[in-house]
């Protein structure tokens, strides 16, 4: 015997409330009140609300998608830029034969091995260092780093702390979204329930095999158990 089979996700949610809409319309037009005008329209007004913050979250989701993307390459070039200063520092202090302890200003070991992997969240402390360490460099009586400079690299981290905090804007509007989702989509389920329970019951003198050929007019979908025998009235159907 087939069993009903419940919308599991949200495409399948929202297809069956348009599928009700539209079938349940007709049928209303032609005399067959399988169901009452009242739950089309009840229908009708959730599968719009549910459609609109499906849309919204995946706009939330493509949005901080986008963000992700941008503050992944903002951080890339805080990288790049530190590194490059790092190495020009390096090759400076080397060709002037300035004293190691030059390197320490800017968040070099005394032999200027420059770190070969660098975590996002490091970055941006060891880029703010380094600026800072410029500073003091030109206090204590040497150049100041050029190739980038300090105030070049600045900029650099600053774009790159924008884009961060982008990604955490990003990260709450999609929060909300999902929140927003999850309450629209207890409320499909609860109005899908409704549909079927007055279906089964506006229906309930018609053969089961004809009572689910109409009811998946409706968008209602049954599946067997595996193994079990397809009912021969349900396969011309």
């Amino acid at each position: 015997m087939p069993i009903l089979d419940k919308p599991s996700n949200d495409a399948n949610r929202l297809n069956m409330l348009n599928m009700t809409v539209s079938t349940g319309t007709s049928d209303l037009a032609a005399g067959n009140n399988y169901l009452s005008e009242e739950t089309l329209n009840e229908v009708a007004a959730k599968a719009l609300e549910f459609n609109t913050e499906l849309l919204s979250g995946t706009g939330s989701a493509g949005d901080r998608s986008k963000e992700v993307r941008e503050k992944n390459e903002a951080v890339k070039k805080l990288e790049t830029f530190t590194r490059d200063m790092w190495e020009v520092i390096k090759r400076r202090v080397f060709r002037n034969n300035e004293p190691a302890e030059v390197l320490s200003y800017y968040q070099l070991p005394l032999d200027g091995t420059v770190p070969k992997v660098i975590k996002e969240d490091e970055i941006f402390t060891l880029a703010a260092k380094v600026i800072e360490g410029d500073s003091k460099a030109v206090g204590a009586g040497y150049s100041m780093a050029v190739c980038p400079s300090a105030a070049e690299l600045g900029t650099i981290l600053a774009a790159a702390q924008k884009e961060a905090n982008d990604v955490a804007q990003a990260d709450r509007q999609l929060d909300k979204a999902y929140k927003d989702m999850a309450v629209v989509r207890e409320q499909a389920d609860e109005i899908i329930d409704d549909i079927i329970a007055e279906l089964e019951y506006n229906l309930r003198k018609l053969e089961p095999s004809n009572r689910r050929r109409v009811m998946r007019t409706y968008g209602v979908s049954f599946k067997y158990a595996p193994g079990e025998p397809v009912d021969p009235a349900e396969q011309a159907k």
